[in-house]
């Protein structure tokens, strides 16, 4: 809804974590509160003990794979993660909800497959001086022009 919303003013991120901790601050402090609740549930409620260096590696790799899933390389590790799946998300955010993998979209019937032939749409592309889609810059343009009330000569 309203608060991931701004994540999609970008309908193909293209500069990694720059795009990727583009959110709303109440999703940044809820999605990095996740991670840590994840170590949380792992070292106390499995009793598993998890090493100082195996906490910050786990948060390394969560930006990393979350960097990956905002460039437009297509990197992926089998049927575990692939960075083209979060493209679909950007592009249908009623799709593809996994941040690193899409196992639960699998589940729930919300995964998308990736269509290469949306990578060359060109509104789908990013304006090179804002990184705002070009669709996204080319509605604000229409909305701003249609908000200036026109000056009749006499």
């Amino acid at each position: 809804g309203y608060i991931h919303k701004h994540h999609h003013h970008q309908k193909a991120p293209s500069r990694a974590n720059v795009d990727a901790v583009n959110v709303h601050p109440v999703e940044y402090f809820l999605g990095e509160y996740n991670h840590l609740w994840t170590l949380h549930l792992v070292s106390h409620c499995l009793g598993v003990k998890v090493h100082g260096v195996a906490s910050i590696l786990f948060l390394a790799v969560g930006g990393l794979l979350a960097g990956l899933n905002h460039t437009r390389f297509d990197i992926s590790f089998g049927r575990l993660y692939d960075s083209k799946a979060h493209d679909v998300h950007h592009r249908i955010p009623q799709s593809n909800y996994g941040q690193y993998t899409m196992f639960w979209d699998n589940v729930f019937g919300s995964f998308r497959p990736y269509d290469p032939k949306d990578r060359i749409n060109p509104m789908a592309q990013l304006h090179p001086e804002t990184g705002k889609s070009l669709q996204y810059m080319e509605r604000i343009t229409n909305q701003r022009s249609s908000a200036i009330p026109s000056k009749k000569s006499d």
